[in-house]
């Protein structure tokens, strides 16, 4: 392996991750950038034309946000202890540094106890740079990247001393398995850390709670567009899903990780269906999307109705749904473990019909997301088995989702805060069956 620093970007390396974080808003600074392998240079990279590139777009955060994190994780690690971290998961890079983009192929930030070092293909250079605050950018051709990793986990391996522990979460499938043996293979140990990045994630700052808030906003569009276009008079499930894609994308600066999902009639009784053109049927149609802001999510699931009031069987799926929500909201608070929660919304529905399915789920996390889907973190569910507290700046969303299987279906939640003496409905509008 070669590694050979970009034509004219020839910043030294720092011993500090304070020194690559300028002063300004944005922490403007340079990165290292350097090359990986032997292709030629390109041409296109320049110190100009990275400098106009750093200026087009601008991370998430500002520099202090990022470094708490960082410092945050830094002291994670030292606790386990992890000389190194090596993450794959896409929304956690970008927790971490900024660094976001439509490319899937593997793309891993090293965070080390004092720098990080992102590592891409070619083409996402402009990607690192508009949007990231890290402290050295590597590259590879693009085929080269496709093809593996050993580039970039050879170079990994250069940074850090022999036998080092480094984390690497096992647990998402942005972790391709044969990481660890190239890790071994470069003498160092890879170290299950138990989601360290994402447990922390758990936990919403004051900034990214604004964000979820703002995409609440975009939800509650979503839904009004929704409900309109289920009032038309030729009304598919697919013109519904396309008036709520168009809400929430038209002042929306990120798509959402899934959805919007559109099911109705006898569909609506078979989860995770959704629009194929269908006219609208007369009982429930069961909606769910998210609105977004920097990718981070606010989801909600509707019920809407045509055509006059709900049947006996579906007002009692909807009384289900409320009684969930309700009952979640009521009793979640600071210190108050997730399985209590869990029982207590388990008691106030007793017993279900047996023709009913429901999930067992009352609650899931969410914030930020990348595809293909906003439950993109720890899995800390409220469930009867989870006994770990709920904190002060937790976001869950509750899917109190019910359904006759394979008749129909009726879904009604809300994305909540977690606060110190109970809870913080974030979504806007009544968890309620909407009447067209």
């Amino acid at each position: 392996m070669r590694a050979q620093r970009a034509t004219e970007l020839s910043t030294e390396i720092h011993n500090e991750e304070e020194e690559h974080m300028g002063t300004t808003e944005h922490g403007e600074y340079t990165p290292d950038i350097t090359q990986l392998g032997t292709a030629p240079s390109p041409g296109w990279l320049t110190s100009q034309s990275a400098a106009a590139v750093r200026t087009a777009e601008g991370p998430a955060f500002d520099a202090a946000e990022y470094r708490a994190r960082l410092n945050e994780l830094r002291s994670r690690m030292s606790r386990l202890p992890l000389d190194a971290m090596l993450v794959f998961r896409p929304s956690s890079v970008e927790y971490l540094c900024g660094y976001h983009t439509a490319e899937t192929a593997p793309q891993p930030l090293l965070v080390t106890p004092s720098d990080t070092h992102l590592y891409i293909p070619d083409l996402e250079v402009g990607r690192a740079l508009a949007s990231s605050l890290v402290g050295n950018i590597h590259f590879c051709g693009y085929a080269d990247a496709l093809r593996g990793l050993e580039l970039f986990l050879e170079h990994a391996a250069s940074v850090l001393p022999q036998n080092a522990r480094v984390g690497v979460e096992t647990g998402h499938a942005s972790t391709p398995p044969r990481a660890l043996d190239i890790l071994r293979g470069h003498g160092l140990v890879p170290v299950q850390p138990d989601y360290l990045v994402e447990r922390a994630r758990l936990v919403l700052s004051a900034a990214e709670l604004r964000l979820v808030e703002e995409a609440a906003v975009l939800t509650q569009r979503g839904v009004e567009a929704g409900v309109a276009a289920s009032g038309e008079s030729a009304a598919t499930d697919s013109s519904v899903a396309a008036a709520i894609a168009a809400a929430l994308y038209t002042e929306a600066d990120s798509p959402s990780a899934w959805g919007p999902v559109v099911a109705t009639g006898r569909r609506g009784g078979i989860p995770h269906s959704s629009w194929v053109g269908r006219p609208l049927g007369s009982g429930p149609t069961f909606i769910e999307f998210a609105g977004t802001r920097a990718r981070y999510h606010a989801p909600v699931m509707r019920t809407v109705v045509r055509e006059g009031a709900l049947g006996a069987a579906d007002q009692r799926l909807a009384e289900l749904a409320r009684t969930a929500v309700a009952a979640v909201l009521e009793t979640a608070a600071d210190g108050v473990p997730a399985s209590h929660v869990a029982i207590q919304a388990g008691k106030a529905l007793g017993p279900l019909p047996v023709d009913v399915m429901f999930h067992q789920l009352f609650g899931y996390p969410v914030g930020l997301a990348h595809k293909p889907h906003w439950m993109d973190g720890a899995p800390f569910y409220i469930t009867p088995d989870n006994h770990e507290s709920l904190v002060s700046g937790m976001v869950f969303h509750i899917p109190g989702s019910f359904r006759s299987f394979g008749t129909s279906g009726v879904g009604l939640s809300q994305t909540f805060l977690v606060e110190e003496r109970g809870t913080r409905v974030l979504t806007h509008g009544p968890a309620e069956i909407i009447e067209v």
